[in-house]
């Protein structure tokens, strides 16, 4: 009888035991560069190049700084049809340019949905994203989660510290791409651009968990990828929390 009282008192403790999944994201401070870039823009490739070391330079120090490279559509009538373009993504840039009351041009760097900057211009970037490390922790969500590849999709699923009045991007990118150009301002050259946004998907409603799919383009495999999840506040487009999966 004894036995059988301990082993009901043992299940039941078990069964009151947290998951172990139940530990919330540590939260830090997080920078999210989003450049709105064109291969066919001959002043591109020098803002490409230094969003790149940028977030190389970050990445060795153990810095949360994530970059993004959108490929605009609107150069394409100007003699290169950039292989990365898509409309989305040229919609996504004028979103931020009604939000941020600026004019539509390339180079054009979003640091954190916040702040507009030539993306050239990289000690002003790097002014920006020394200014926003040193934001109180209290200001950012902590985001987790995990990412299950194959060859036709990726499935992501993510945890979020806290809910909020956010909503959740999920970009696939491929961590590299060199193309070889033969025509527009850039024609005889070979670029190389990084990070560069091949799917794009926003959860509106995002909760404190969930998961996203995205199918994988074809000719790209799951080893050329990555995935950032980013948490935006719904106000005022903020970024307020990020993880590179």
């Amino acid at each position: 009888m004894n036995y059988v009282i301990l082993l009901l008192t043992a299940v039941g403790m078990a069964l009151s035991l947290p998951p172990k999944n139940s530990v919330k994201p540590a939260t830090r401070p997080v920078v999210v560069l989003e450049l709105f870039t064109s291969q066919g823009c001959s002043s591109c490739p020098p803002a490409d190049k230094a969003v790149q070391e940028l977030t190389q330079q970050a990445a060795r120090s153990g810095q949360a700084v994530y970059s993004l490279s959108f490929h605009v559509d609107y150069w394409n009538r100007l003699g290169w049809q950039d292989p990365f373009s898509n409309k989305l993504f040229t919609d996504r840039q004028r979103q931020y340019d009604r939000a941020l009351n600026t004019q539509t041009y390339t180079p054009q760097l979003v640091i954190n949905g916040r702040q507009d900057i030539v993306g050239g211009q990289r000690g002003r970037i790097e002014q920006a994203i020394q200014t926003i490390q040193k934001q109180p922790v209290s200001a950012f969500v902590g985001v987790d989660g995990s990412v299950i590849r194959d060859d036709k999709q990726i499935i992501v699923k993510y945890e979020l510290s806290a809910a909020g009045p956010y909503r959740l991007n999920v970009a696939l990118v491929q961590k590299e791409a060199r193309t070889a150009v033969r025509n527009g301002e850039n024609g005889g050259r070979t670029l190389i651009n990084s990070n560069v946004v091949r799917q794009f998907k926003t959860i509106d409603k995002s909760g404190t968990s969930g998961n996203a799919v995205l199918p994988l383009p074809i000719g790209l495999t799951a080893d050329q990828t990555a995935v950032l999840v980013y948490v935006q506040r719904t106000d005022n487009g903020q970024v307020v929390g990020a993880k590179q999966l």
